[in-house]
């Protein structure tokens, strides 16, 4: 029986005066496929679910089919109509209904309808953000920023994309994963397909991470006050930018002083350093210094980083960068590796945890570990550690991930957890509180000294790496330097 589009009526049809968008014959031959065609349902089960047609009707329909072929019946109309609620659909039997859309399903792409139904139903959805957005505009009472109703419409706008299926993220049976991952192999081993880890500039971190920043995943840089986040931020997002595309969002310090620092970092000679500070300041740089930081910028020109200074953000401000960055990057032939987040504390939440701090961080740790995944990037977030680390009674002031501020959650969602330590920190506030000989040889000793420690390291061995710091200049490296 071929399908006859005439006697096949809509059904069911939302209370909407105006239908949004929708193809009435798109879903009916796609069930019909699913129908006929049983072994095309495990591929349009991962483009479509029920809720993504139009007619309840067909969501049902669709529902039935999927639930016979997971019990390894056949899915034909016969067996649909005997589950389904009701022995109509609109003014038609159900059976004929069925048999209908059953008709004529030769030469039909299953997976080419399904990205159709689901793109109108990401229409639908999008209409509902504007519908919404239109009554919060109009209805909103009295002190209502719109900067509040600004982040709302940006999260509802970001489920609406996660209806939007991703090739890097789907689902795939034994025998294709191994031939996909034999292939993978094959091909890196060849040099056919460059590595997709980002490099951080560091050599041994890179020796222990498997090649650097991995794709998909979340990294956290934590540390106490002092111990050189932010500058460890600034020399990891230069040298990653050589290669890849980073984003910073720079939440803590003014524009100015980060922009200051990696000139600093990137004009850095032994002996005769340019502090950030004085940068930042410009009223004693003489000429020497003057070409150094014109020839620093010269070299920031070149990479391909791109820096935000917003005081705060929510992570859907975040996923937005991020999407328009890949673009951006993608005119010049370019691909956003790494984005960097200085840091937690400062990245917005919605009121669904209001006032409890662990569950706000848990929130914010599982939707960016889901931006990595979502968007292929690694994302690079910076936390602080809590006070245990500084009671008298702890010998060993080295940071475990157990000193994580808040939340547990931080630990649990990140791939990997960097732990700096400099032991000239408290070396120094010995030396303020009663000065010795001693103390300040240990001093002379340590000052550029910083352990980086991977507390956790899914791509490896969690071990200390021993790193060469100048707080004041915002540099590390693998050695001591006297430039790059």
């Amino acid at each position: 029986m071929s399908r006859d589009p005439d006697n096949v009526v809509a059904f069911r049809t939302p209370a909407d005066q105006a239908a949004p968008p929708h193809n009435t014959e798109v879903e009916q031959a796609l069930l019909g496929l699913a129908m006929m065609r049983p072994e095309v349902v495990p591929a349009i089960a991962q483009i479509v679910r029920p809720e993504h047609f139009f007619f309840a009707d067909h969501q049902e329909v669709f529902a039935c089919i999927e639930s016979l072929v997971a019990a390894g019946c056949p899915p034909t109309p016969i067996a649909v109509k005997g589950y389904l609620q009701r022995p109509q659909i609109g003014d038609r039997p159900a059976l004929a209904y069925l048999a209908a859309c059953a008709g004529d399903t030769m030469g039909l792409d299953a997976t080419g309808y399904a990205a159709i139904v689901r793109d109108l139903a990401s229409k639908r959805s999008l209409l509902g953000v504007a519908e919404k957005l239109t009554e919060m505009v109009r209805t909103s009472p009295p002190g209502t920023a719109a900067q509040a109703i600004i982040d709302e419409t940006e999260q509802a706008l970001l489920d609406v994309r996660a209806i939007v299926p991703q090739a890097h993220l789907a689902g795939q049976s034994a025998p294709e994963a191994s031939r996909w991952m034999l292939d993978r192999i094959n091909q890196l081993r060849t040099g056919q397909m460059e590595s997709t880890a980002i490099s951080t500039g560091l050599s041994e971190l890179d020796r222990v991470t498997n090649g650097g920043f991995q794709r998909g995943q979340l990294w956290l840089l934590a540390g106490r006050p002092g111990m050189g986040k932010t500058v460890a931020m600034t020399t990891l997002s230069r040298l990653a930018a050589r290669e890849a595309g980073v984003l910073v969002y720079q939440c803590e310090v003014t524009r100015d002083q980060q922009i200051a620092r990696y000139l600093s970092d990137l004009s850095y000679v032994h002996n005769r350093p340019l502090t950030f500070g004085k940068i930042m300041a410009g009223v004693e740089i003489d000429d020497e210094e003057a070409w150094r930081i014109e020839q620093a910028a010269a070299s920031f020109d070149k990479l391909h980083l791109r820096l935000e200074c917003e005081p705060g953000v929510t992570v859907a401000q975040i996923a937005f960068g991020v999407k328009a960055e890949k673009r951006r990057l993608a005119k010049i032939g370019v691909r956003l590796g790494v984005v960097f987040v200085d840091y937690l504390k400062f990245i917005k939440v919605s009121d669904r945890y209001q006032g409890q701090r662990v569950l706000e961080i848990g929130e914010i740790s599982g939707a960016l570990k889901q931006l990595a995944k979502a968007e292929d990037i690694c994302v690079v977030l910076l936390a602080q550690l809590n006070r245990g680390v500084e009671k008298q009674e702890r010998e060993d002031r080295r940071p475990t991930p157990a000193d994580l501020r808040d939340s547990g959650e931080l630990e649990q969602d990140a791939d990997a957890v960097l732990l700096l330590f400099r032991e000239a920190v408290y070396v120094e506030r010995k030396m303020k509180a009663s000065p010795t000989p001693e103390l300040a040889d240990r001093m002379m000793q340590v000052q550029h000294k910083l352990e980086l420690i991977l507390g956790k390291n899914r791509s490896g061995p969690p071990v200390t790496l021993p790193l060469w710091c100048d707080v004041a200049h915002s540099a590390i490296a693998q050695t001591s330097r006297g430039g790059f």
